[in-house]
């Protein structure tokens, strides 16, 4: 059990890695390989694959078993990491990163699966602070560990370098027992999971692009929103006749399940909309580089490892869970407080305050509402719940980050000229008064994302609140 543990946390946070890691580089990428309009779709590209993905694998899970699904995951990242790290263009560059996320969202949704089947309902709280750990380490420490690849090695290895990782992960999964799911005599809905594919793309792909590439109030946005909005209502119809749907129906009819997949999606809106900018004030605002920035994230890392793992200990201690993420709620909403008065001047001990209780509910809170979403539905649809949860906190992270990102854009355009805006080194570069004015006006788009974000985890704590704990056994 041991080395199956390993397998999946190793995979999980190679995974979660490249969702942050390949940010950092995304300047050097534009300038060896042109493109600078398209660099955006590099980590957008892997969001929408990832996110359309997710629930496919899950029920691929249910239907085959979580060994056999999370090896393909696997495989596919690894090619897509291959394809992105030797690219020669920027198109080859996309095609890698939306191969790779959908090895990904695989990877996300499948490796908790796979632990959860083999292990007592109690035990699994011991594995969800583990996962948790996993996956918010990666995530925070993406950028430093990006800095320090580009600046060693070259942009090429912050996808390269995930290759031998994945291997190991690989051969430690396959130690796990293959347990045959129930055979089922309904055949697979492929139609439906081709409907809902296409409506969780398009809608991540209007988040994404939408207030970037094009206006939110323009043809291609209305064009978007119509067609995925379509085909989200036909997906629904279909999964509600299907005789073995992909993401089904009936699992929203219990009120936990809907409650504790309703707060993956408000935690993924807090998470990656309101928090992941605070990489960027250090580095816009404060004048850090990528690596300092980094370090300069080590509380929120700590408290999110430290909260992660006596979390899961304490649930296999009593059985009891409800309570972790409920707090984790409340300290998402203490942190987003401390942060709503930042200035360019902020003291750096109440920076690295604010991110302390930030990285503790977060550690205390995301992964506990997978192990919630699990507890809510039987043995059979372990995999779908858990890739339920995992789906609902990525696609609330592409909601968080399109309207928060649109938040601090629309304070930018009105407050300064186009011709100010650029990367740190050259902001860096202007004369005082100038980049003065683009610290107040960054800073002030920041604190309306964090003020914003604190009714959604005020929200998250009222649906979690809703879920009825059954004590794990």
């Amino acid at each position: 059990m041991p080395a199956v543990l390993g397998g999946a946390l190793v995979a999980l946070f190679a995974a979660s890695l490249t969702n942050t890691i390949a940010g950092i580089a995304l300047p050097t990428i534009a300038g060896e390989l042109g493109g600078q309009d398209k660099v955006a779709w590099v980590a957008s590209a892997a969001l929408l694959t990832m996110t359309a993905a997710t629930p496919l694998w899950g029920k691929g899970a249910d239907r085959r078993g979580p060994r056999p699904l999370l090896l393909a995951a696997i495989a596919v990242f690894v090619a897509g990491s291959l394809i992105a790290g030797t690219a020669s263009a920027m198109g080859w560059l996309i095609t890698g990163r939306a191969v790779q996320g959908a090895g990904a969202g695989g990877i996300l949704a499948l490796s908790n699966a796979l632990v959860a089947g083999l292990v007592p309902a109690r035990e699994r709280g011991r594995y969800t602070g583990w996962f948790g750990m996993s996956f918010g380490v990666a995530s925070v420490a993406g950028p430093l560990a990006g800095g320090l690849v580009v600046g060693a090695w070259g942009w090429r290895w912050c996808f390269l370098g995930v290759v031998p990782i994945a291997a190991v992960a690989a051969v430690l999964v396959r130690l796990a027992p293959h347990r045959q799911p129930p055979a089922s005599r309904a055949p697979v809905d492929y139609a439906g999971g081709a409907l809902l594919t296409g409506a969780l793309g398009g809608l991540v792909l209007l988040l994404s692009a939408a207030g970037s590439a094009w206006p939110w109030l323009s043809w291609p946005s209305l064009v978007l929103a119509l067609v995925a909005g379509g085909l989200g209502v036909a997906a629904l119809a279909r999964e509600l006749r299907a005789a073995d749907p992909i993401l089904p129906p009936r699992l929203f009819r219990v009120p936990s399940f809907a409650a504790a997949v309703g707060a993956s999606f408000l935690l993924g809106a807090v998470m990656f909309g309101g928090i992941i900018y605070l990489p960027q004030y250090l580095q816009v605002v404060r004048g850090h580089d990528a690596v300092g920035a980094g370090l300069l994230m080590l509380p929120q890392i700590g408290t999110m490892i430290l909260a992660s793992v006596l979390t899961g200990r304490r649930i296999v201690a009593s059985g009891r869970w409800k309570v972790f993420p409920a707090a984790g709620c409340a300290l998402l909403v203490a942190g987003l407080v401390m942060l709503a008065p930042l200035t360019p001047a902020t003291s750096p001990w109440w920076l690295a305050a604010a991110m302390a209780v930030l990285g503790a509910g977060t550690g205390m809170a995301q992964q506990v509402l997978v192990l919630a979403a699990q507890n809510a539905v039987g043995p059979g649809d372990l995999g779908v719940a858990g890739s339920a949860a995992t789906f609902a906190r990525s696609l609330g992270g592409a909601v968080g980050v399109a309207a928060f990102g649109s938040v601090i854009a629309s304070r930018l355009r009105d407050g300064l000229p186009g011709d100010l805006l650029g990367t740190p080194e050259q902001i860096a570069r202007l004369p005082a008064a100038l980049a003065e004015a683009v610290h107040l006006t960054y800073t002030s788009g920041l604190r309306l994302a964090f003020v914003a974000a604190i009714p959604l985890a005020l929200l998250a704590f009222a649906a979690v609140v809703t879920v009825r704990e059954t004590p794990l056994r």
